[in-house]
This record gives C-alpha cells, structure tokens and sequence, in this order.
C-alpha cells in the first residue's frame, strides 16, 4: 500500500470563529420532508466492549508503523490528556465524570483525577499507579513546569507545587489556585484547555485569548490571541497549530503578540486555516455521530464525511519516526475513530498542509490510524520520550456532551448499549517498524551543561525538557554554552538556546545580531521574536526594508512599534502601506507598528497620496482610527476634533467610522466629554448617519441618552421637543414633570414597563385611552385614563413625538417612534370602541418594528432566515433556531448559544445584512425576494 497526498492550499484570513460556526450550522441542518434518514437505512456493525487484544485487532494503521498498549484499565480509566515529567513518568488527566449516562446526570460529581504512571521495569509499558489529586471536576489539562505540577479543573487553575524544582517532589496535597481557568464545570466541549509550554516560555491555551507563565512564584497572564477549541501544538519555531471540532489545522504564520498588543483581536495570518476542506476518512460506519440524520454528513457508504470531533493534536518533532514525518501534525478524530496525518507544506509567511491518506481495500482510502470499533475513542496524542506517538483513547460509547446530545443520537446511543459500560480507558503507543524504539528512563534528569547539550537532541521532548529546567538552573558557565550555541547556527539548538536565554533573562545585544545573520530563517525570526528589544529602531528598519525574508521583514515591521514617533520610521511605515496598499498582510504589520501613533501615520498617509479609492477597498484608515479610540479613549475629543477640521467627507466618515465600531463591543465604556461636541449639538447633515454611530461612544454632564439608545437626527430631536413640550403641558399635571407619578392621581412613567415596552401598546394607550385594572412598577391601579387621539393638537408628528420622548426620558433608552407609526396604529385602532384593558393590549401584535428584518441573510449552509410571528423575532437556521431577544435597536441576542448579531441598513434606509457579531464579525447579505 502507498500513502496518498491530498493537496490543501493556504487561505490568507478566514475568522475562527465563523469557520466553526459555519460547520456546527451544517451539522445540525434539519433533514426535509417526511422520508426516513438515510442513517436508519444503512447496517451499523454493533459496537461491543473489546478488550484490548481485540481492539488492537480492530486498528489499521500506516504500513511502515506498528500500534501497542502501554495502559488500560484499571490502571487508567477516561483519560483526556498526558504530561511526561524529566524521569519519564507519564501524568495523566482523568474525567471519570464525563456523561455517566446518556443525559449527563450526576456529571459535574468530584470524581474526576490526576494520576502518575510509572514503568517499573523498563519494558515499554506502565506497570503502577499514583493518585496525585482527586476528587475534582471535569479537570481537561495538565503540564509539567519547574514550580511543580500545573492542572486545568474549571473554574481553577490548580499548582501542585515541588520544593525542589524535580518532579519527584511534586505535592499535590499543597496545591494552591493560581488562577481562573475556563468556565464553571458543565460545558465540557467550549472552555479553556491546553496548558502548551511553548518555546517561548509562555504557556498557552485553546478556547483562550490569554497566555500565561509563571514568573518569581507569581503567575503572570497577558491576552494573546484567542485560539482553537481544543487541540493546541507548535512546530520547531514554536508557531502556534491549533484546531475546532470541524477544523482539523489553523494556525498563525507569525507572532500575533503585537497585533493583540495594539489592541486587536486578530488580523490576516492569523487563525488561518492550515488544512483546507476537511475531510475525514473511518474504516467503519459512523451512524453514532451527533446529527448523522443530517443530510451530508454521511457519505454514501456510511462513513463520517467531515470532521466533527478534532480534538487533541500534535507536530510530530520526535525522532522514531523517519525523517519524512518529523513535521508532520497528527490530529485526534474520536467520532471518526482515527487519527488524522497531516504533512506541512510551509514557506515564507505561507503554511498549508497536505492530508496524508492511506489505501483501504474495503474503503479506498483511510486515515494514519483508525479502528472499526465504534468505542476507540482518540481524544489526544502527544510525543514521549522515546519519539513514538502516544494516543491518549477515551474508550467509551457516548462522547458528546449532554448540553449538545441529540435526542436522536440519545436514542441510539441507548438501543446500541454505547451508554455502558464507563469507567474504561487506553493509552496506546505508535512505532516505526523498522527504527529502533528507545526503552529504558530518559536521561534529561540532568543538569547545567549536561542539559545545554540536550538542547541538540533530535527529540523536541528532550530540547523542551532541556530549555525548561535550564531557566532555574543557576549552574555557572550555562550563559556562556547558550551562547556558544546560537553561535553555532544549527537550526534545533540555536532556536531553543535563543529562547532559553531569554527565559533567563540573560539574552544580549550582540547574541542577538549574531543570530539575525543565520543561515535558518527560523532562527532570524526567533531572534527577532526574543530580542527585538534590543535592536535599536535603525536595525530593525534596516530588516524592515532589506531583508529578503518576507517573514523577518514582516516581524521586524510590527516590531517598530516601539520608535513610531521617529519621522524616518513613521515615513517608512507611511510609504511601505501606500506601496503595498492591496496586500492584508503589510497592512496588519504597519497598522501594529503604528500602536500609539496612528493619527500621525494617517497624516502621512494622506501626504502620500492615500486616497477615497484605497479606504474604500481596505478601511485602513478606518482600522487605525479605532486601534487609536480603543487604546486611548482619551483622544476622542481630540479626534472629533480632527473630523472637524477634514476638508474631505470620506475622511470624516471614516473617521466616524472607526470610533463608532470601537463602540460596538459591549466592555467599551462611553467616553465622558466636558461638554457637548459642536458635531453633535449643530451636526452637519451630510454625514449624519456616520455622526449618529459614533454618537454611541461619548456622554457629558446632563445627556439624556441611554448607553444602548441610538442618537437622535435632528428631525427626530425637534418632534422629540415637541412631544416633550406636549408632556409638560397636558401630561405632568398627573403623572409629575419628573415622571414618577403624584400619589393617588396617576400611576409612575418612569421605568415602567408600559412606557419602556412595545410602542404598539404605549401608542394604543395614548391615543385612545386606558382602563384598569393595571400593574405599573408593582403597584395596582383602577382608574381610567382618557385618550388624546382627539385633541386638537395631537396630530400623528406631536404623538410620534410624544411616544419617542416617552421612550427616551429617565434613562430610558427606547426606540424612536416616526408618525407614519403614529398614523398606521390610528387605521388599525379605527373601529376599536373606546378605552384598551390590559387583557384587550395582550392580544395585539407587538415588536411589529421586527417585520423589517424578517427575510432570508446569506447563502448554502450560511442562510439565516428570520421571521415575525405578531411578538418576537424568530431566527431559523441549522444552528440557531427560536426567538431573539432584542438588546438595542437592530442588535439581537439568541440567548441558547449565547450568540448575538446585528442587523445594517443601507444607503437607502432598508436593512441590507446582518453581522455575526459572535463569529468575528462577518456579514451575510440579504437575499431579494
């Protein structure tokens, strides 16, 4: 047999979050029309409990590797993730709690735990346990780190500290919280998970935007790019490989530290999609997956077509295989029961990956690993100390989590018996045939140069190993030999001896240059990366415009964040931009490098010949204008200033822009100013629209409108003091100028939920009067308010007036009410009799605003359609499908997925898309009827 290659291109930027959205979406796309499931009709084999001969029987494997247990139970029972310590123990995380049954009952009970296997007699296999922790939660991860033992139990980030720095001292029965780590215990598949030391010295985490290290016994957490799902890995360099249940590689082309630092969340390199068009390739039926009644989700044959479940992967840097898989990335696929090879294909800032199958005389083509029992379940791998590959396998019926179980898969899962038995779990070990597997305790178990020369081992376990013990290791002349390392330019152990100084706080200048003049990009950009505070802002801009590296020119740009305010760097930033104004790539290198001097490179842009043309197509300014806001709301008076003073529309609203979409996120705080800005007090009315948006962001002494609430144009402000006017003359007498009601009189307006809900009541309330009984506030009230339908005065501009001060007065923060509103609820209300009871105000259609977002956003797998049933906005989708609730105008929230979007309006004042506000922001169009 011979492996096959399946071509996977790169793609430049595609959100995350939106890729992972987009599949789950698929996934649970309802079957149409009455016809039985095309899983119903194929033969599912059983799925009985193996034992660990007959599972091994069960594997295909790759034809040059063989496969061998080295646990199971009991001596190892649900296990999720393994850690090998400097003597070659291997600690394993335990989630004995996962989905006791089918519904998850009694699943966040404290029986999960953290043991140590120990090979007593050197024979390749674990011979005896130790529980180190128990008694926890759903714990998901582990390290091994020179303070002692680190764990993953949400909501706490446990240390199990050793006195001595050796693993053999590791006490978990002083274990101390060092910090939050995920989310409260139940939502097993979306928190935290990972603990990766990578080479860098920083600890990272999928399902995070955080890293973190320990530092003087303190643990020290910075944001960093939010990652993955769970599976988390890197290459040589220490890049950063991660997947999602449907995604088997995204990863970052470079160092995303200064992009977040800026203050963004992502840009283009970033979170892209390694592999392309995930396919996933069994050796058996796969009618057990979560939704495989969904059509597509199957192929014919059976089998599993996409990925559901990538879970735990790892860049192969181990030295048992042969030399062609060393950069290789395996990848766990419980659903499938396989694991997935994936080959680098990786250049200068450029990665993509080839998908290595394999010839299947039953099926074609099938996976590095896979298994026709339905209960080997691959939820991790990792490399050891002797470089094979070691599969860290669930073993079980059931592993989707109850808060996403399908009824349908609950059914079969209880039909097929895959519910029992629990409590079982393998690790098994994967070896080239003919390379010698290494047995015996590893011999990292040293110290000071003895260590710096395992920084050389073909095996990365060993150089990561080396590189951590090394940071505390206080030896005399280790500087010296890390040195001597970098000097001599061999790519493995120049990288980690670079990274290993650093962690000692003992990288100089002159180390630096030595290593920017390396044969190995690789160690270029490490140098870079490591010590890029040591270079002067003439080196770094000499790489910036000289080097023939895209990759080191790209670090060394954003790297020039530090010396902005030098005109020369400013001028090179201005120009390099303009240049290149159509590559993604530059623009997220400049716009970082620009952190804190963005208004200045603007100006210069401008003075380059930046134009509308080149804003429209890349929003850059846009981009800068809101890096700046973020960072520094302080300079937002200065920049409506600025839009003051711009003698071009498009700048002005781009501009606006950018301070309006800093506004959109819900931790942003308005920004007080000392008095009203003349933009919003005499706004000019040919950008209006883009005055309104950025309104959002900013407040003073004595505004009357709400955080959430959208300004008002200068026409709905002058009907809005008209039916304030109106108020004042006919209203307060009873119900009080302040609107908290006069006793015995009338009823509080204030925060009442009448006067803060649907206009279409409010409306009826008003024009034709109420009759009690009433709540309002918690109060009961039996009177009658007379309508004003028939004043003389009340014409549908004083009462949509009237209705929108209501909305807007105290605080509140409701939406404005236009008199074409006014005039359609007096046609409506045209023959009904009299004063409205509450029971009659029940009965009517509410929210009728809704109807303007009801149509079908996007295409394929990506349709929304959304509805108007008389009260809410209903969604439909394959992922999302039920009411929303409204926020703030156009922005809705679907509380079950804890998704909202946000509805956009055109030029021409009809809704045109909705944005994915939680999948990264992409927008769906609207499709005409």
């Amino acid at each position: 047999m011979t492996q096959r290659h399946i071509s996977s291109t790169l793609v430049r930027s595609t959100p995350i979050a939106l890729l992972t959205l987009l599949v789950q979406m698929w996934l649970v796309q309802l079957a149409s029309g009455d016809e039985t499931p095309f899983y119903l009709s194929l033969e599912t084999p059983p799925a009985p409990e193996l034992s660990t001969e007959q599972a091994l029987a069960s594997f295909s494997i790759a034809p040059e590797f063989q496969i061998e247990l080295v646990a199971s139970e009991p001596l190892v029972e649900d296990p999720v993730a393994i850690a090998w310590d400097e003597t070659g123990d291997l600690y394993v995380v335990e989630m004995r709690g996962f989905m006791p049954d089918a519904y998850g009952n009694n699943d966040t009970d404290p029986v999960g735990m953290v043991i140590r296997l120990r090979d007593l007699d050197n024979d390749g296999a674990f011979d005896q346990r130790q529980v180190l922790l128990d008694r926890l939660v759903l714990p998901r991860a582990i390290a091994i780190v020179n303070e002692g033992l680190l764990i993953g139990e949400p909501p706490n980030l446990w240390l199990c500290p050793s006195k001595s720095g050796l693993s053999k001292d590791i006490d978990c029965q002083q274990k101390t919280r060092l910090s939050q780590y995920g989310d409260q215990p139940g939502n097993v598949e979306h928190a935290e998970n990972g603990l990766l030391l990578a080479i860098d010295n920083w600890i990272y985490n999928a399902k995070s935007n955080r890293r973190m290290r320990i530092k003087n016994g303190v643990l020290v957490i910075e944001p960093t790019l939010f990652r993955g799902q769970w599976g988390i890995t890197q290459d040589i360099q220490g890049l950063l490989y991660y997947n999602t249940n449907s995604n088997f590689l995204l990863g970052d082309l470079y160092d995303s530290q200064p992009v977040i630092a800026a203050g963004n969340s992502g840009g283009p390199g970033l979170n892209i999609r390694v592999s392309k068009d995930d396919q996933v390739f069994a050796v058996r039926v796969n009618t057990g997956v979560n939704r495989a009644y969904v059509p597509g989700v199957l192929r014919p044959d059976g089998r599993l077509d996409k990925p559901t479940s990538a879970s735990g992967m790892v860049g192969y840097r181990g030295d048992q295989f042969p030399e062609d898989y060393r950069r290789d990335v395996f990848v766990a696929e419980p659903a499938a029961n396989a694991v997935v090879q994936l080959r680098f294909k990786n250049g200068d800032l450029k990665a993509g990956a080839d998908h290595i199958l394999y010839e299947d005389e039953k099926w074609g083509r099938r996976e590095f690993l896979a298994s026709t029992d339905e209960r080997f379940r691959p939820v991790d791998v990792d490399v050891g100390p002797d470089g094979a590959l070691y599969i860290v396998d669930m073993y079980r019926g059931i592993i989707q989590d109850q808060l996403f179980l399908s009824d349908e898969l609950r059914a079969q899962a209880l039909s097929r018996g895959l519910d029992k038995p629990v409590g079982r779990g393998r690790i098994w070990r994967v070896t080239a045939k003919n390379e010698a597997r290494r047995t015996g305790r590893p011999n990292s178990v040293a110290s000071g140069k003895k260590l710096v020369k395992l920084l050389s081992h073909e095996n990365g376990w060993y150089r990561d190993t080396a590189q951590r013990l090394l940071l505390d290791d206080a030896g005399s002349g280790i500087d010296v030999e890390l040195t001597l390392l970098v000097a001599k330019d061999s790519e493995l152990s120049a990288l980690h001896a670079i990274w290993t100084l650093t962690g000692r706080g003992s990288l100089n200048h002159r180390t630096v240059k030595k290593a920017l003049v390396s044969q190995h990009r690789s160690v270029r950009v490490a140098a870079l990366r490591a010590g890029h505070q040591l270079l002067a802002a003439t080196e770094l801009l000499d790489m910036a415009k000289q080097s023939a590296s895209v990759s080191v020119a790209h670090h060394a740009t954003m790297y020039l964040a530090a010396h902005n305010k030098i005109e020369s760097v400013l001028l090179h930033l201005a120009e390099t931009v303009v240049q290149n104004r159509e590559d993604a790539m530059t623009r997220t290198a400049v716009q970082a490098a620009a952190s804190g001097n963005e208004l200045a490179l603007i100006e210069a842009m401008l003075e380059k010949n930046w134009r509308e043309q080149d804003e429209r197509s890349t929003g850059f300014i846009k981009n800068l204008v809101s890096q700046n806001f973020k960072m520094n709301p302080g300079n937002g008076e200065s920049l409506l200033d600025r839009v003051m003073r711009q003698d071009h529309q498009w700048l002005q609203e781009v501009m606006l822009a950018g301070m309006s979409e800093v506004a959109r996120d819900d931790s942003f705080g308005r920004v007080v100013l000392g008095k009203p800005h003349i933009l919003f007090t005499d706004p000019p009315q040919n950008i209006w629209p883009a005055i309104a948006n950025a309104r959002a962001a900013f407040t003073w002494a004595g505004d009357d409108l709400a955080a959430n609430a959208k300004p008002l144009s200068p026409d709905q402000q002058r009907r809005k003091n008209m039916g304030k006017a109106y108020f004042l003359s006919r209203c307060a007498i009873c119900h009080g100028a302040d609107g908290e009601g006069i006793a015995s009189l009338a009823p509080v307006l204030a925060g009442s939920e009448w006067v803060t809900g649907p206009s279409e009541r409010l409306a009826r309330i008003v024009l034709q009067g109420l009759r009690g009984p009433i709540s309002v506030r918690g109060e009961t009230w039996n009177s009658m308010m007379p309508g004003h339908q028939d004043a003389p005065a009340f014409d549908d501009v004083t009462a949509s007036g009237l209705l929108t001060f209501l909305h807007r007065a105290w605080g509140h923060a409701g939406p404005v009410v236009d008199p074409e509103f006014i005039a359609q609820v007096r046609v409506d209300t045209g023959e009904h009799p009299g004063m409205w009871t509450i029971e009659e105000l029940a009965n009517i259609d509410i929210n009728t605003h809704y109807r303007q977002y009801a149509g079908t956003y996007g295409t394929g797998l990506t349709t929304f359609k959304f509805s108007y049933n008389g009260r809410d906005l209903m969604v439909e989708s394959v992922y999302l499908k039920g009411p929303m609730r409204e926020e703030k105008e156009d922005h809705f929230f679907f509380e079950a997925r804890d998704f909202r979007i946000e509805f956009l309006w055109g030029d021409d004042r009809t809704i045109k898309s909705v944005r994915l506000a939680n999948a990264g922001g992409p927008v769906l169009p609207r499709v005409p009827q």
